[in-house]
């Protein structure tokens, strides 16, 4: 039951994330595979169940709150090694108390057992409460917009690439709130032929609202997506929109393009299932394994940096390399395609110095997170511009549409020290405008930002209605530019309008 507790007390609290079974079911039976290895090994050195039970329950709860203590105690210590000594010292005098009590061993097994029992079904009644409450999923988030349009299949049909970089802020919003210039980034961008939307804003606070309202060319409807959720806080239905069919896909497959997908770590956007190729790197574990893998023991490998065996932070990096790397090869597929990229940069954790170097956990947490924001933003820039190179090192009539944007800003310090309980509602117009201002870049091949159908404050859920009207001929009306937020993410679907707020008036 301790090797089992800390599994499933996470998945419990996450169980409206949309955790695939095997994110949990896999490291619940390693970890009660090494409970059983443990318990035989000291049944035969100390002859009894109930002594090697309870070692074994000691080592399995020093396991898996190392990492816990490392986070609330790192700065204080001078190393990971002082944390591993106490560890080894506290696993060593346990193990020996035990040992030398063999008489009340059965007393201290019977008290565990009840309070292990407790603790489980505690956090088994609350997954089986939210499965047990079924709801009707739609088996699409598709609006539907793109069947009133006929739209033409024009003779050449440029490629078309969405690189979607999380949490790149707008120019003002660096400028005013990471006292950062971005111009000659954007200047690097305006020279080789793109439109920046200087004024652009996300649609949505979250990369699920967002992602799926540009996927669709519409607003979500919040009282819809609530019906189908099992509670407010219940993230089913817009992960089951992220993983279904889309207008911008399908009416882009109706046209004879190739749908291509490279998703982040992300699980509800690792892959998409529509795609005809998706990138995916199989080296990577999952979110959850991340998560729960930082509060145990396995942390202390962080110390070894790149050499590291296995560290969340460096499964982070590699996957983030090997997406460039893939973004690059899906470029040298043939056409026409769409290639639709959602990439975690500029997101947190930071792992990128400037220069593409790994950055440790101790490195990140010594300097403030606006210098770790900036570090890899410069990293972003880099590879952003280099790619744009190769792509457009071709015949000018060969060039492709591309849409380089964020699906949100930044997130403010409020926000950052609170996700699950930061009030919305009462967010400062600062908060709103750092967190919704967001890079908009657009390369139009042939035609002007204005024959493009493109203005200074866009916001994605009209980027691809103005494009396929100028290039396509299908015609969309452009809807309001709106910003939405929710009180708080146990209330996911109440949207509530602060574009007044967001965009001035």
């Amino acid at each position: 039951m301790a090797a089992a507790y800390p599994v499933v007390f996470l998945y419990g609290q996450n169980v409206e994330q949309a955790v695939a079974p095997y994110e949990w079911l896999v490291p619940l039976a390693v970890s009660l595979a090494a409970a059983a290895i443990s318990m035989g090994i000291f049944r035969l050195a100390t002859g009894d169940w109930q002594r090697s039970a309870l070692i074994t329950t000691v080592l399995v709860a020093l396991f898996f709150t190392y990492g816990l203590a490392w986070e609330w105690l790192g700065k204080m210590l001078l190393g990971q090694w002082v944390l591993i000594i106490a560890w080894v010292l506290l696993a060593v005098t346990a193990a020996a108390s035990v040992w030398r009590m063999p008489e009340k061993a059965r007393q201290f097994t019977v008290g565990l057992n009840a309070v292990g029992t407790l603790l489980l079904l505690v956090n088994v009644v609350l997954i089986g409460a939210f499965f047990l409450n079924v709801r009707v999923i739609a088996s699409s988030g598709m609006s539907g917009v793109t069947a009133s349009g006929q739209g033409i299949r024009p003779a050449k049909r440029p490629d078309v690439y969405w690189i979607i970089l999380e949490e790149y802020g707008s120019a003002s919003v660096l400028q005013d709130y990471f006292d950062f210039d971005n111009t000659p980034f954007l200047s690097a961008l305006r020279q080789r032929g793109f439109y920046i939307a200087d004024d652009a804003t996300a649609n949505y606070l979250k990369t699920a609202h967002s992602v799926d309202s540009s996927r669709n060319m519409e607003y979500l409807n919040g009282p819809k997506l609530e019906a189908q959720a099992k509670s407010p806080s219940d993230w089913g239905p817009m992960y089951h929109g992220l993983k279904a069919p889309f207008e911008v896909q399908t009416f882009l497959n109706s046209l004879g393009y190739r749908f291509i997908y490279s998703g982040a770590y992300w699980p509800p956007m690792a892959t998409h299932p529509a795609a005809e190729i998706n990138y995916v790197y199989d080296n990577a574990t999952s979110e959850f394994i991340d998560v729960l893998e930082q509060a145990t023991l396995l942390r202390a490998l962080e110390g070894l940096g790149t050499a590291a065996p296995y560290d969340w932070r460096l499964n982070r990096w590699n996957w983030t390399n090997w997406q460039l790397e893939a973004i690059n090869r899906a470029s040298e597929l043939a056409g026409p395609k769409f290639v639709h990229v959602q990439i975690a940069l500029d997101h947190e954790p930071y792992v990128f110095h400037a220069d593409g170097s790994f950055v440790s956990e101790v490195d990140e947490k010594s300097r403030p997170h606006e210098v770790d924001y900036i570090d890899q933003l410069k990293f972003t820039n880099t590879q952003m511009l280099a790619w744009v190179d190769k792509v457009l090192n071709v015949p000018a009539d060969q060039r492709p549409i591309i849409i380089m944007q964020a699906d949100e800003g930044p997130w403010p310090p409020g926000y950052r020290s609170n996700e699950i309980g930061f009030d919305w509602t009462k967010a400062t117009v600062d908060d709103l405008k750092e967190k919704f201002g967001i890079l908009s870049a657009f390369y139009v091949p042939s035609k002007t930002p204005q024959q493009a159908g493109l203005y200074a404050s866009i916001t994605p859920v009209n980027q691809f209605r103005a494009l396929f009207g100028s290039y396509f001929d299908l015609e969309l009306p452009m809807l309001p530019d709106r910003n939405y937020i929710w009180p708080n993410q146990k209330d996911i679907y109440n949207l509530i309008d602060v574009t007044a707020k967001v965009q001035g008036p």
